[in-house]
């Protein structure tokens, strides 16, 4: 009988079938196991090398990577360009997100290495990766996923795991791409916020937002408005307050602007992030209005500036150390599904988001009880 025959007895193709003809590695030690007991039920034993019929396991695979090359496995963190020009300012959660990559990464026997995609355009994303050493998968941090993006993630061949990322799909194109990602249940924190005020005795919510594109932002306004339908609350244009993108970060006269020429204006102030909420903090004292006794003001993510400001702001708490960790271990997961056949494997996590009372929603119960 041919190799190539009884590779379709199997149900396996002929390269397998030559593999454990001729004792070769390139399979896993199971599925050698299995082949070799059915070619044995058979009774096609004198098809087997000499090595087989021995017992004897392949030689090993002979390194691809040049001795001088890192033997540790590597988790690679992608920078996208404009990380260090992001003017909802970063730092203090993704600082966070980094200390649970590294910490889970060690924990994972894996180095942390981190990669620039803006740095030597000339060099494919598949080829930085095979520099940073002996790769086994890659997080991304946030950033605008585009179809080049898409396609230098595909061609790289390694499973990636990207924070805070939905989907995209060109009409022009037909490309159509949604990577595994970890995230911050934006329709959670959205709904316990909205929840929370309404039974905190508030009606009249706006919404202060920067004026910056991106998914996490688009999320929130969309849970925040589909938050408002579902309490029964109106949706109010005239209670929603721009801090307008071209504004510098800490600049929040544009929105004291707006709340001055307001004819009417929300009991509270539902905010994009906790930055959003410092100006709105400060703008509204600027035009005189006190915090929370006039206005209540709240944030979304836990960012230290909420304890740094007076009154210290209620906010929706998103722990950058979770998910830093719950990257990688996303990350391993997808790992695992492909040693277990599955081609191209899709997860997508979403974190618990915590709501933390502090002093900036005034009970209008008290009020009118």
């Amino acid at each position: 009988m041919k190799a190539k025959d009884l590779a379709k007895k199997l149900g396996v193709s002929p390269a397998t079938i030559s593999l454990v003809l001729n004792n070769k590695p390139g399979i896993s030690d199971s599925l050698r196991k299995s082949l070799l007991e059915k070619i044995q039920e058979l009774g096609h034993e004198e098809m087997l090398c000499d090595a087989c019929r021995a017992g004897s396991g392949p030689a090993p695979k002979p390194p691809e990577k040049p001795e001088s090359a890192c033997a540790c496995k590597v988790i690679a963190y992608l920078v996208p360009g404009d990380f260090f020009t992001d003017r909802n300012d970063p730092y203090d959660f993704f600082s966070g997100v980094l200390e649970g990559v590294e910490a889970e990464a060690w924990e994972n026997d894996c180095c942390l290495v981190m990669v620039h995609m803006n740095r030597n355009k000339e060099v494919s994303l598949a080829e930085k990766l095979l520099r940073a050493g002996n790769v086994i998968g890659a997080i991304v941090h946030p950033c605008r996923l585009t179809e080049e993006l898409g396609r230098a993630v595909q061609e790289a061949g390694l499973p990636f795991v990207f924070m805070d990322a939905g989907g995209l799909y060109s009409k022009s194109t037909n490309f159509c791409w949604e990577p595994s990602s970890v995230c911050i249940s934006n329709r959670q924190g959205m709904y316990r916020m909205v929840k929370y005020l309404k039974e905190m005795g508030h009606t009249k919510l706006g919404y202060a937002y920067s004026g910056w594109g991106g998914q996490v932002r688009k999320d929130r306004r969309f849970w925040y408005e589909q938050a408002l339908k579902d309490f029964g609350l109106a949706n109010r244009p005239d209670f929603s307050f721009s801090a307008r993108t071209g504004e510098d970060l800490y600049d929040y006269q544009a929105l004291a602007e707006q709340f001055q020429n307001a004819k009417e204006l929300p009991t509270a102030l539902v905010c994009e992030n906790d930055r959003q909420a410092w100006r709105a903090v400060k703008a509204l004292k600027q035009v005189g209005l006190r915090v929370p006794e006039d206005i209540s003001v709240v944030g979304f993510d836990d960012q230290p500036v909420c304890t740094k400001i007076t009154p210290h702001l209620t906010t929706i708490r998103n722990s950058p150390q979770l998910m830093g960790r719950e990257c990688v271990l996303t990350l391993q997961n997808l790992i695992r599904l492909r040693a277990l056949g599955e081609p191209d494997p899709w997860l997508r996590l979403e974190l618990p988001a915590r709501l933390i009372e502090r002093d900036s929603v005034r009970d209008l119960r008290k009020s009118f009880g």
